[in-house]
């Protein structure tokens, strides 16, 4: 019972807390990171397999979003990615690596603020490990996708018309493309709950967090297209309501992302409770400490 009234708390806290405007501030991040990320696929796909992979990846990666917001950014992705080009080794390549962590520092604040930490390490080595997690993201991307094309053409070897017929068919090339989308979402769920964030949990304390990102994320995204196939956004943003849907749909994926972590605090501190340890107040962020005595 104390665990269903956990996740309203966790609701709750997201409006107390602000957490909402925290989410806005991670999907305008998320925008600002995609196309220098996007440039810095290309330039990794250039050395592991040519452009075509990349083309690959980012077809695939666009594809488990809502149609809406794809629509709105594939032309834009494909565009820059045709016109930039940047070598991983000077100056414009560690620019474009830096721009490209906009998001993963951001992600990094809201999910200090949800677990009440604050952060104690040095920025510099915050920031690279922020670099760190895109360029292992990227490349992750790339091998995984490699492995969606070269599967078939493995397959073809065989000579069988069966087993391609089954490869080919539309099921399994979806089933192939979402086991793909669901290693990297929650690598990176994992890898933002225990190391992204300040201080240190278990695998046990964060999954519970992450299980109901992964749900809610599913749900508003169908929600979400759904609504889009008759709402028109023009009417309220004119040229603007591409990006906009884009935007709106990234502060919902934020949203669910910082309410799992909200879910795992809470949790962690009912934990403490139970064994007897009570964790810092909710309401005390940073950390409070009472006057001395006679001040």
């Amino acid at each position: 019972m104390k665990e269903n009234w956990t996740l309203i708390a966790a609701i709750y806290r997201l409006y107390q807390h602000s957490q909402f405007s925290m989410a806005g501030a991670v999907a305008f991040s998320f925008v600002v990171s995609l196309f220098p990320f996007c440039i810095l696929l290309g330039s990794l796909a250039g050395i592991l397999g040519g452009r075509e992979l990349a083309d690959v990846t980012v077809t695939k990666l666009f594809q488990v979003l809502p149609e809406s917001v794809a629509q709105g950014l594939v032309p834009q992705v494909e565009e820059i990615m045709t016109k930039s080009r940047i070598d991983l080794l000077t100056i414009g390549g560690a620019i474009t690596l830096f721009f490209a962590t906009s998001a993963i520092e951001t992600l990094r604040a809201a999910l200090n603020f949800a677990y009440r930490v604050t952060e104690q390490r040095p920025y510099i080595i915050c920031l690279l490990s922020s670099m760190l997690h895109v360029f292992v993201t990227a490349i992750v991307l790339l091998i995984l996708t490699s492995t969606t094309v070269v599967v078939p053409t493995l397959a073809a070897q065989f000579n069988s018309p069966d087993l391609q017929a089954f490869l080919d068919s539309a099921w399994v090339q979806s089933g192939l493309l979402y086991v793909v989308v669901a290693i990297i979402i929650a690598g990176q769920l994992f890898a933002a709950h225990l190391y992204l964030a300040a201080g240190r949990r278990t695998f046990r304390e964060v999954w519970p967090g992450i299980a109901l990102t992964v749900v809610l994320w599913l749900a508003a995204a169908s929600a979400y297209s759904y609504y889009l196939s008759f709402s028109n956004y023009s009417r309220f943003y004119a040229g603007l309501s591409q990006l906009m849907v884009a935007l709106i749909f990234f502060q919902l994926t934020a949203v669910v992302i910082i309410l799992g972590a909200e879910l795992n605090r809470g949790l962690i501190e009912l934990r403490k409770l139970r064994d007897g340890h009570h964790g810092q107040p909710d309401n005390h962020h940073p950390a409070h400490t009472s006057p001395a005595p006679g001040a």
